[in-house]
């Protein structure tokens, strides 16, 4: 009954650890795209909305940068 129990503890570990892997491929994947830049925080939050709306994309965010264009990056 233990050695039982052990495979089953041994297999769900396996399972999970799997999945996990398997979503951690697909996250890092995504996050490989380049940003666009915008001249504006208006034209970068007007893209992602307007994207987001068409199912182009599931989420996004604007962030400023050093030359104080706006990077939108996308998900």
């Amino acid at each position: 009954m233990k050695n039982i129990r052990r495979v089953l503890t041994v297999s769900a570990a396996g399972a999970i650890a799997a999945s996990s892997l398997a979503l951690g491929a697909g996250s890092a994947s995504a996050a490989t795209a380049k940003p666009r830049l915008f001249s504006s925080a208006v034209a970068c939050q007007t893209a992602g909305n307007t994207w987001a709306q068409q199912g182009k994309i599931t989420g996004f965010r604007c962030a400023q940068t050093k030359d104080n264009a706006w990077a939108l990056y996308t998900w």
